[in-house]
């Protein structure tokens, strides 16, 4: 990370929907993530008709653990994310010049496309914290699930297939939630 940012403490949004707490281990190695940097991600599923929304999956990890999953990842998938973000990011100033930014203001937007993530069926929401702060610099952003297809479609297989092994080995359910994961990139 290149500025150490903001921190304050994780906000629920963030929280583990099963403890209502913060996350406590990295799901790919076990170990505790009390004083480690770690990247959590949640993907979200808005039912507009019913007024709410339902947390599809969620994880924590450390940031050694993703760091050595981005590496499996294929180079050509690395480079074409790496150029998509720059594409759709340049010159978008997220921060506010003076003062703490709002959080809730931070993730109600898609960071690519600016669009209200409330008017997307799905989307996903990302956070980099250390132990029991959340930093506020690139991070904390999210993605509607348009843009997620966007991204899905710039993998390489070999790196489709990486992420298909991952939400194999990590996350259960029903085979529609298994079939909505497969269309999904983990951020990593």
């Amino acid at each position: 990370m290149n500025n150490p940012g903001t921190r304050l403490p994780i906000p629920e949004e963030f929280y583990n929907s099963e403890t209502h707490q913060p996350f406590q281990t990295c799901m790919m190695c076990g170990q505790s993530l009390s004083g480690r940097q770690y990247v959590v991600e949640k993907s979200i599923k808005n039912y507009p008709s019913l007024g709410t929304r339902e947390t599809i999956f969620e994880y924590a990890m450390c940031l050694g653990c993703a760091e050595k999953m981005n590496r499996e990842l294929s180079e050509e998938s690395r480079h074409r994310i790496e150029n998509y973000m720059k594409a759709h990011l340049q010159g978008k100033a997220r921060m506010p010049r003076e003062g703490r930014p709002d959080v809730k203001t931070l993730l109600g937007r898609c960071l690519v496309n600016e669009t209200d993530v409330n008017q997307s069926a799905e989307y996903s929401i990302y956070a980099m914290c250390n132990g029991a702060d959340m930093t506020i610099n690139e991070f904390p952003y999210a993605l509607s699930g348009e843009v997620q297809d966007e991204i899905m479609q710039l993998l390489s297989a070999k790196s489709l297939g990486i992420l298909d092994d991952f939400i194999g080995n990590h996350f259960t359910g029903p085979p529609e939630v298994r079939e909505l994961l497969k269309r999904r990139p983990v951020f990593i």
